[in-house]
């Protein structure tokens, strides 16, 4: 069963509650404007995750809470890795995703590739699929370009964000379309992907893709 909304919000106020205003004020509205409740249906049920750009750990401390095992949580952003941070089942790592060995039932890139280049960006999904045990699953959480009207808010928010809070890391932004997602993502050997919109009430663009590597878990 999915966590509810309000459920939710009084588990990220005691994770969070001894963070600075600033950052739990950070996290209260990124979670009101990503809808993260629909995105924990790919948590496999015990399964172990790696959450690539995971930021706060918002969605990594969610998937606990739906059923993960364990989410190993890595953000480069030493602001927000480094946050006197303690959440059941969520080892944060402050580095990138090559810090990390083992492998995984998932792995989860959360709206954390917008900056990336797109040749860095297959590199970094090569990766991923190197640590997805088969049978695994990969999922991207992003915004969708083909809908352009809500891509223009979305470009202005993270113009004003950059201008103002200077609360990300990079800079640009590069939305890959889904038909391109799909090619790049076969051409490492992921089958069976899918997309998901998953906007509806919000005024951004949000989409889940998720893809999986051949084989069997055992």
């Amino acid at each position: 069963m999915s966590i509810g909304y309000f459920k939710a919000l009084v588990i990220l106020n005691q994770t969070f509650r001894k963070l600075p205003l600033a950052s739990r004020l950070h996290i209260l509205v990124r979670f009101i404007t990503c809808p993260f409740l629909r995105t924990l249906y790919v948590v496999p049920t015990q399964g172990r995750i790696l959450d690539i750009g995971a930021g706060h750990g918002t969605f990594a401390r969610l998937a606990v809470e739906q059923g993960a095992r364990e989410v190993i949580a890595v953000e480069p952003d030493l602001r927000k890795a480094l946050l006197p941070i303690e959440a059941k089942g969520v080892r944060f790592v402050a580095g990138f995703d090559e810090a990390i060995r083992g492998m995984f039932d998932a792995v989860v890139i959360y709206d954390a590739t917008y900056r990336i280049p797109l040749e860095e960006r297959e590199r970094l999904y090569k990766r991923a699929y190197e640590r997805i045990r088969p049978g695994g699953l990969f999922v991207l959480k992003d915004l969708d370009p083909d809908h352009r009207l809500k891509m223009s808010w979305a470009r202005l928010q993270e113009w004003l964000s950059d201008t103002f809070l200077k609360i990300s890391i990079g800079d640009g932004f590069i939305y890959e379309a889904r038909a391109s997602l799909a090619d790049r993502l076969a051409r490492i050997g992921f089958i069976d992907f899918r997309a998901h919109e998953i906007d509806a009430g919000y005024p951004h663009a949000h989409i889940i893709y998720t893809a999986r590597k051949p084989g069997t878990r055992d």
